[in-house]
């Protein structure tokens, strides 16, 4: 199955590479003056900066779930043992309803969501056991679709999506706490001794200001930043769609432009309200961009695997 064409697939990463071209220089505007841009643009609890940043964490999980039920259809329809087929599946399943809790708890949270805008946010049960429902309902809805999909390669060209998606994201929430930056809105707080900590340098001294003031782990994760990392995500997931929604393929071309502009938007809301800095936003999206050049390399193969066993 070819999924694109040259056309369609030159397209989209020479405007990709456009789009990592001007997230570098952004990155090294960052490096040099970081500070003085978030104290510049810094206006916390502004309820639709509040809310077009929580948009920047749709992208990602939600469009996971429906994949993963597809790889769950695959599994049970695979000509493997019985128990693999069932583990297989029962492991999608519950990737998608872990999924679904951990996002929908996050959307909904006063700190990083929509929660942020009325001040409050649901018991953590109640956020995840909704979440959990939703991530079902998707992976049935991508189970549905992968019945009605007749590619021999689907699971293996979900598979890439998927895996690279979410390598992506673990290894952004490795480094957070690893660099442990401060975020803006907590050097703006006027704590004694928390200084300003360049993005190629890591602040060794979180957990003892965590003791001192009360400063929740949250305040030292600003780099790099998950919102910028899943708005910038957009194109690569709606990609994964369009591998078991076949019509969607003719509409890449406009998500590509629809997702650079939604990523600078998002990048500023997370900047404004002091959650990140220049180069937190520009090295997250910068992530997803690799992410998805790499599942273009790898689908490129995955296109030359037949031609390869005709020759």
């Amino acid at each position: 199955m070819i999924v694109l064409s040259e056309e369609q697939r030159s397209l989209l990463i020479r405007g990709m590479g456009i789009f990592a071209a001007a997230l570098v220089v952004l990155l090294v505007v960052g490096t040099f003056a970081d500070y003085q841009i978030a104290q510049a643009i810094y206006a916390p609890n502004n309820p639709l900066v509040i809310f077009v940043s929580t948009l920047g964490l749709f992208p990602m999980a939600y469009p996971a779930c429906i994949l993963l039920g597809v790889l769950a259809q695959r599994s049970l329809a695979s000509q493997k043992s019985q128990v693999l087929r069932i583990v297989g599946a029962v492991v999608c399943v519950a990737l998608a309803l872990l999924f679904g809790a951990l996002i929908t708890r996050a959307v909904l949270s006063k700190l990083e969501g929509f929660g942020g805008i009325v001040g409050v946010e649901p018991p953590r049960p109640v956020s995840m056991g909704i979440g959990a429902v939703i991530g079902a309902a998707l992976c049935a809805l991508g189970f549905k679709a992968g019945k009605a999909n007749n590619a021999e390669d689907l699971a293996r060209r979900v598979v890439i999506v998927v895996v690279v998606l979410a390598v992506s994201f673990v290894a952004v929430e490795i480094v957070k706490p690893f660099m442990s930056r401060p975020r803006p809105r907590l050097l703006f707080a006027g704590h004694d001794g928390i200084e300003f900590c360049p993005w190629y340098r890591r602040f060794t001294d979180a957990n003892k200001f965590m003791a001192a003031y009360g400063i929740e782990k949250d305040a030292f994760k600003s780099f790099p930043s998950g919102h910028s990392l899943q708005a910038a995500s957009v194109l690569a997931a709606f990609y994964g769609l369009s591998l078991v929604y076949p019509n969607l393929r003719q509409k890449l071309g406009i998500v590509l432009a629809i997702e650079i502009v939604f990523s600078f938007v998002v990048m500023a809301c997370r900047m404004i309200l002091g959650a990140h800095f220049l180069s937190d936003v520009s090295m997250g999206a910068l992530v997803s961009v690799i992410s998805f050049l790499i599942i273009m390399a790898l689908q490129k193969r995955q296109d030359q695997k037949p031609m390869a066993s005709l020759q």
